[in-house]
């Protein structure tokens, strides 16, 4: 998690994503008891993480392609205000409802020969549903479905020689359908290997996601874990004539809580 101060913009769409992240935890979360029997003990699962990623972007106008840049992760360091990744999954019997919230929000400022143009970002990515375990909750095996929420929140502030010209806003929200399979191999006492692919589509062009973390338990009751691994992800957009297609790569890392 990264955090550092910035204006605040009573324009911005931060408390509606939050808010709406929330509702996505609460009617997933509510939908447990349906699934299951009462009288089995709820279990919980909570991880919070960084993935390190290198950002690839390509951009297509009405078919032809006109141009792209490639973000390293020390790039979009010096670009960050904000950074928040977290996991949460909870259930019992062969089913669990799980949310998976990334959000972040970075400002640059880019100078030409007269102009300077600030821009400030948002991006809220949520994957929200229930996952079905055919041997019980916390096996090796599970099935997930849901949604995935892709936001992007861009706004440009173009000053003349210091003076402001004009203010430029493009929000898009994207809503996909998700399923995917995610399977832990089990090395030992201690050690998994613990693996994650999923497919969306919808609203967007497709969204694909793959991931491999080696997971080390940890504590006395062996209850939580640490994750090390790496998670590669390709996504494409369009609105109006653009298309745009995002390349993600890296190491990621979290820990944990189980109980």
């Amino acid at each position: 998690m990264y955090s550092k101060k910035m204006p605040h913009d009573p324009r911005s769409a931060r408390t509606m994503r939050i808010a709406a992240a929330a509702g996505w935890l609460i009617l997933c979360f509510a939908c447990i008891p349906t699934c299951v029997q009462a009288a089995e003990s709820l279990q919980w699962s909570i991880t919070p993480y960084l993935w390190a990623s290198q950002t690839k972007v390509d951009l297509e106008f009405r078919g032809d392609p006109v141009g792209g840049d490639t973000i390293s992760f020390n790039d979009l360091l010096d670009q960050l205000d904000t950074a928040f990744m977290i996991h949460a999954e909870a259930g019992r019997g062969n089913w669990s409802a799980f949310a998976d919230l990334t959000y972040l929000e970075t400002s640059d400022t880019r100078d030409r020969p007269v102009l300077e143009v600030a821009v400030d970002s948002e991006v809220t990515v949520l994957d929200a549903g229930m996952a079905w375990w055919p041997g019980g909750v916390g096996s090796s095996l599970s099935v997930i479905g849901g949604m995935r929420y892709s936001g992007f929140d861009d706004r440009y502030r173009v000053n003349l020689e210091g003076n402001p010209v004009t203010t430029l806003r493009n929000t898009n929200d994207y809503y996909d359908a998700l399923l995917g399979v995610r399977y832990r191999f089990d090395l030992g006492e201690r050690w998994a290997l613990m693996t994650h692919a999923d497919y969306s589509m919808g609203d967007s062009e497709g969204t694909w996601l793959i991931r491999a973390n080696l997971a080390w338990t940890v504590g006395k009751r062996r209850m939580n874990r640490l994750v090390l691994g790496y998670q590669f992800k390709e996504a494409e957009f369009e609105s109006g004539d653009v298309r745009t297609d995002y390349s993600y790569h890296g190491p990621m890392a979290g820990f944990n809580f189980r109980f």
